[in-house]
């Protein structure tokens, strides 16, 4: 995928895609549903280890 590159009279550097736009509520909900997960995950990385102590008799 080539991309144009364009002379700017700015010499900061561009961070940011003008094809690609991705709202904050957008980017706060994926940062929410990423925590979400996490802690799921966690959770059932301790309640494993809680079945194996269990399973182990």
């Amino acid at each position: 995928m080539d991309i144009p590159k364009k002379n700017r009279c700015s010499s900061s550097p561009s961070f940011y895609s003008k094809e690609m736009i991705i709202t904050k509520k957008s980017l706060n909900e994926n940062q929410l549903k990423y925590t979400y997960q996490k802690q799921l995950i966690s959770d059932l990385d301790h309640k494993h280890k809680e079945w194996s102590k269990f399973a182990g008799r």
